[in-house]
């Protein structure tokens, strides 16, 4: 049995009658042995056992019974992740957090959304990635994550890149060479003994400095109690290695194989090079998005006006925007008539007439007059918030065929490994010889290491949300972007009229009834 505890905070409760309406449904789930609620802390304590049922069920059973448990949203930039099994190991160790409720870890984005109770903070979020091997990128406020986030990915690049160059250095010489070697190219030389020691020393700076982060990425895998893609990679490249240094050192007899581990290593860095670039594009759609947001606000308090973050502004300040300045957050005009550029959310190509009691959209551009209006919603609660949250969560879900691929990427590693061994017990049975038996052994490592499907599918999912963001279209989750292929029929609300959000000229009408020469038609 594995004891949890818990504690939430309930609201909705008005009398005694109410804690102990909690209290016993609570008590009816399988694996809570104690549970307490405090009327005046409004919260419940509880002791249950997390292998019967988890802390979103019992937050389900208090919702249940007509009551509610406040949550929160943390979204993590997680950096270090190589696969979908990094990804799981990620998932696995922030839900050992007490007070978790539910985890969505993307390998593609490289964030994790992170729903919890209150009183959980950041600092054991990151604390808990960190000590299952893996980063976070930390801010100083959330004004500059992002900055920081990019400063990060950029950072990874160049580490990637540096890894790639280095690898070439070494293994395009020493592939050249020993294949030469092979097939006759170089005479009878290339077959002296030194040879083999120059191989291995073209060699080694791959395998221990290039591959340094497979092996890292392996042994953090393991010591988590699973195995990711770089378990296969390091124990692939290993063992051409280390048979090859047995010959060489003349140990045994045979051939080695140090082309075969530095071109491995290189060619899965260079892999993870160009996916860790595909990644930083696929978000571009959503930093566009960030980018329309006005960075200033000019508000009105104690009859002075004032520059202030939008961030700082409140609900019922009074803002002014004058002609030509981008809306800092959502409100209602109290004061002046302008004509407002909303095509960025409206997709409407011609400027919106503005008077006291209309609406106006955060983001959008103020074109003629000096407009007075009220702050009605700010931060996160505004349009332009909400469809950001709403691409990046779409993102952030999982399609069917990406929880299909996280299942077989749980057991695929093992798996491997064990076919691996029954090859090599195969031939080993069948030829009595070791190193035939070695390369065919290291063949089904390699073979298997990238995870097509691990790596695709969560990747192609990231560059589709993206694309669909950068023409406007947002997709609600990931499922609805994988069934939109068996779409047969859009449906269009108002008057179906899809527009490019800026106006342009279709046709030119010549008049005869009017004293001008032509009139021209504006789309």
């Amino acid at each position: 049995m594995s004891e949890k505890t818990l504690t939430l905070p309930v609201t909705g409760m008005t009398c005694a009658n109410c804690v102990a309406t909690v209290e016993r449904n609570v008590r009816k789930l399988e694996g809570v042995r104690e549970a307490n609620v405090n009327f005046a802390s409004e919260k419940i304590s509880l002791i249950y056992d997390d292998s019967l049922l988890g802390a979103g069920d019992i937050i389900n059973r208090i919702r249940k019974a007509g009551y509610d448990v406040p949550q929160q949203t943390v979204d993590l930039a997680v950096t270090g992740m190589d696969c979908v099994n990094c990804a799981a190991n990620v998932e696995r160790a922030l839900k050992k957090v007490d007070g978790v409720l539910e985890v969505q870890v993307n390998f593609a984005s490289e964030h994790a959304l992170v729903t919890l109770a209150p009183g959980v903070t950041r600092q054991a979020l990151v604390t808990a990635v960190e000590k299952a091997g893996y980063g976070v990128v930390q801010a100083e406020d959330e004004d500059t994550l992002e900055d920081a986030e990019a400063a990060a990915r950029q950072a990874e690049i160049q580490h990637n890149l540096r890894r790639v160059i280095i690898g070439a250095l070494f293994a395009v010489p020493l592939f050249v060479l020993s294949m030469g070697r092979d097939v006759g190219l170089f005479g009878h030389w290339a077959h002296d003994g030194w040879v083999n020691w120059l191989f291995w020393a073209l060699a080694t700076p791959v395998q221990f400095w290039v591959g340094r982060d497979f092996y890292v990425s392996a042994v953090k895998s393991l010591r988590s109690g699973s195995a990711n893609m770089d378990v296969l990679v390091a124990l692939g490249s290993s063992v051409a290695y280390f048979y090859s240094v047995v010959v060489t050192l003349g140990l045994m007899s045979g051939h080695v194989y140090f082309e075969t581990s530095a071109a491995i290593i290189t060619l899965i860095a260079t892999g993870g090079l160009l996916e860790t670039i595909a990644k930083g594009r696929t978000s571009a759609a959503i930093k566009a998005l960030i980018g329309l947001r006005a960075k200033t606000a000019r508000v009105v308090r104690d009859g002075v006006e004032q520059d202030i973050p939008v961030e700082a502004v409140r609900v019922g300040d009074l803002v002014l925007v004058r002609p030509g300045e981008k809306i800092p957050v959502d409100g209602v005009v109290r004061d002046g008539h302008s004509a407002v550029d909303e095509s960025m959310i409206t997709g409407e190509s011609l400027p919106v007439e503005k008077a006291p009691g209309d609406a106006v959209i955060g983001a959008t551009i103020n074109r003629q007059g000096l407009l007075t209006f009220e702050a009605t919603r700010v931060g996160r609660e505004t349009a332009l918030a909400q469809i950001i949250r709403l691409v990046e969560q779409a993102q952030g879900s999982k399609a069917p065929i990406q929880r299909l691929a996280d299942q077989v990427s749980a057991i695929f590693v093992p798996t491997v490994v064990t076919i691996a061994l029954i090859t090599f017990a195969i031939w080993m049975i069948g030829t009595g010889e070791l190193a035939p038996s070695l390369v065919r052994m290291i063949a089904v490592l390699i073979i298997a290491c990238p995870c097509a499907m691990g790596l695709a599918t969560p990747t192609a999912i990231m560059v589709g949300m993206g694309k669909g963001a950068e023409t406007g279209i947002l997709f609600k989750s990931s499922e609805a972007l994988e069934r939109a292929h068996k779409l047969t029929a859009v449906v269009l609300d108002k008057t179906g009229t899809l527009t490019r959000g800026e106006p342009s000229v279709t046709d030119y009408v010549v008049s005869e009834s009017t004293g001008f020469d032509d009139d021209v038609l504006l789309n």
